[in-house]
């Protein structure tokens, strides 16, 4: 869904757009045309995973599509209270700080993302393209979510290790202290949980971003209507089991690309 964001954390960039395929001018058409391929990203995305790729991904490829500048004109309010995203643009190249989300967009956002929920045509039309492209992110946040529920001490140190990364300009996918995000759902001998490390990791850094502005449970209710849309019966089943506990510092799995 984005950055939904779980699309609309997704849907972030400040780089100048290149002539779209097409435009659409409302969610829905955008979730209808989304492209498998594609970037309009320019040099903010370093390697087009298409597909397979993570949130920076598919939201260059929302913008394929989708203009910026339409996302903002549909918004009821500015996404960011503070932080470096200024005058419409995000700096998504900034390690010492970042975007402090405004709770009544991302309310807004929580709804107007996932307009499939309310619209079962839409729904049929879209779940192909859901299968394909958002499945993968939606049950990786989620999952990564239920996770930073289970120990609410953990996620309040980790939070207080990634703010210091922060204050320190080091807030990057690459900080060497966050490889222990790498295993939160599994290590090498459990093939990670079933999850991607890869995916694993800015899923958690996002959501410790959302618990220091705030916002994350207004995230979690938009993700979960995401996910009641597109793959209830996944859902279902995660609720009726435990979330993984965290690792804990020391027990760093490893890992290697």
């Amino acid at each position: 869904m984005l950055r939904l964001a779980l699309v609309a954390s997704l849907v972030l960039s400040g780089t100048p757009e290149p002539k779209p395929k097409a435009r659409a001018a409302t969610i829905a058409d955008a979730w209808t045309a989304l492209p498998e391929t594609g970037s309009a990203c320019g040099d903010d995305l370093g390697f087009d995973y298409g597909i397979e790729g993570g949130m920076r991904n598919f939201f260059c490829r929302a913008l394929t599509v989708f203009s910026w500048k339409r996302f903002l004109s549909l918004a009821p309010v500015s996404p960011f209270v503070s932080g470096p995203h200024q005058h419409g643009k995000l700096d998504l190249k900034n390690e010492k700080t970042f975007g402090h989300y405004d709770p009544y967009f991302v309310r807004w956002a929580a709804t107007a993302l996932v307009p499939a929920a309310s619209d079962a045509s839409l729904r049929e039309k879209t779940q192909r393209i859901y299968d394909r492209q958002v499945k993968n992110l939606a049950r990786t946040y989620y999952v990564v979510w239920r996770v930073l529920q289970v120990d609410p001490q953990w996620t309040s140190r980790e939070r207080a290790t990634y703010q210091a990364l922060i204050d320190k300009g080091e807030g990057g996918f690459s900080a060497s202290t966050m490889d222990l995000y790498d295993g939160l759902l599994g290590d090498s001998e459990s093939n990670w949980g079933g999850y991607d490390p890869n995916l694993v990791r800015p899923a958690t850094t996002w959501w410790l971003r959302r618990t220091m502005d705030e916002t994350a449970s207004d995230w979690a209710t938009g993700l979960e209507r995401l996910l009641s849309t597109y793959d209830a019966a996944w859902l279902k089943a995660q609720q009726a089991k435990p979330a993984p506990k965290p690792p804990k510092r020391g027990e760093k799995p490893e890992y290697s690309e």
